[in-house]
Formats: C-alpha cells, sequence, structure tokens
C-alpha cells in the first residue's frame, strides 16, 4: 500500500533482534505463507524506515548512516557465525545469528557509553538497588489497581 512500516519497541521488552524474528514470523503465520515476509523487508523497517520515520521529526539531522557529524547510535556485536557472513545472507544472520548478550558497546553521537560490557556513564550497583528498593511499592499499587481491569 506505499505505506512505510518502522518497528521497536514500547519499552516493555528490550529485545529489539527477538522483535524482529517474531515480526518476520507472525507476517507469515497471518497469512499462511512461508513467502510473505523476507528478512530484508524486516531489515528494511528496523533501520532504513525507522531513520526515515525519525527524519520526520528531526529534520535537521543527519540518521541512517555512519558518517561524521551523523546522529548515529551504534552497536558492536561479538559474533562469530557458523556460516558465511556476506550480504546476500545478512539479513537472515542479523535475525537469527545475533543475540543481545553478542553486544560489547554502544556508541551514541560518537561518545561510547558501553565499552567492553561495561557502563560508563551510569552506576549499575545504585539503579539496581534503587529499583529493588522501590519494586515493593510498586506491586503493592499495581494490585490496588488490578482488581480494577480484570
Amino acid at each position: 500500500m506505499g505505506i512505510k512500516v518502522g518497528i521497536g519497541t514500547d519499552g516493555f521488552y528490550h529485545a529489539m533482534w527477538e522483535e524482529w524474528k517474531t515480526a518476520y514470523f507472525l507476517h507469515k503465520v497471518q497469512h499462511k505463507d512461508p513467502r510473505r515476509m523476507s528478512a530484508m523487508d524486516i531489515i528494511q523497517m528496523g533501520v532504513k524506515n525507522n531513520a526515515a520515520l525519525a527524519k520526520v521529526y528531526l529534520p535537521e539531522t543527519t540518521l541512517g548512516v555512519i558518517t561524521p557529524g551523523a546522529a548515529a547510535d551504534l552497536i558492536f556485536v561479538d559474533y562469530h557465525p557458523y556460516t558465511p557472513l556476506n550480504a546476500g545472507n545478512l539479513p537472515w544472520q542479523i535475525i537469527f545469528g545475533f543475540q543481545e548478550g553478542m553486544i560489547t558497546s554502544t556508541m551514541v553521537a560518537g561518545k561510547f557509553l558501553m565499552k567492553d560490557k561495561e557502563l560508563l556513564t551510569l552506576d549499575e550497583e545504585k539503579i539496581a538497588a534503587e529499583a529493588q528498593a522501590i519494586a515493593p511499592g510498586i506491586w503493592e499499587r499495581y494490585q490496588s489497581y488490578a482488581g480494577t481491569y480484570s
């Protein structure tokens, strides 16, 4: 229909490659056709279409390319495929081979936020302790609302 579709998460599940894999399979199941969705379609949605959508809201920003001055968010993946990696099979390698635990480093706007699996800008232990401290109160509030929506 000519509509560019992106793919993302609302924050519930932070495993984007699992989201990509789910989209790959759900289209096949929904349409009962194993040819319905290719891995390249998923890459198009997750990379190119997402960048195009972001460009609508950030028109002055260089997006979707890795060049000096671009607002590129990069991840570095420690990936050792069992089969040769090439341009022809890259979409399938990403969808079926990559796992979130393989990410070793992240970079935003040219600055490393995580390097060699060490967070550089956040205190992970402090955040975890604060989350554990407030979790019981959050669950109490949730329980008080749970009956309202059943």
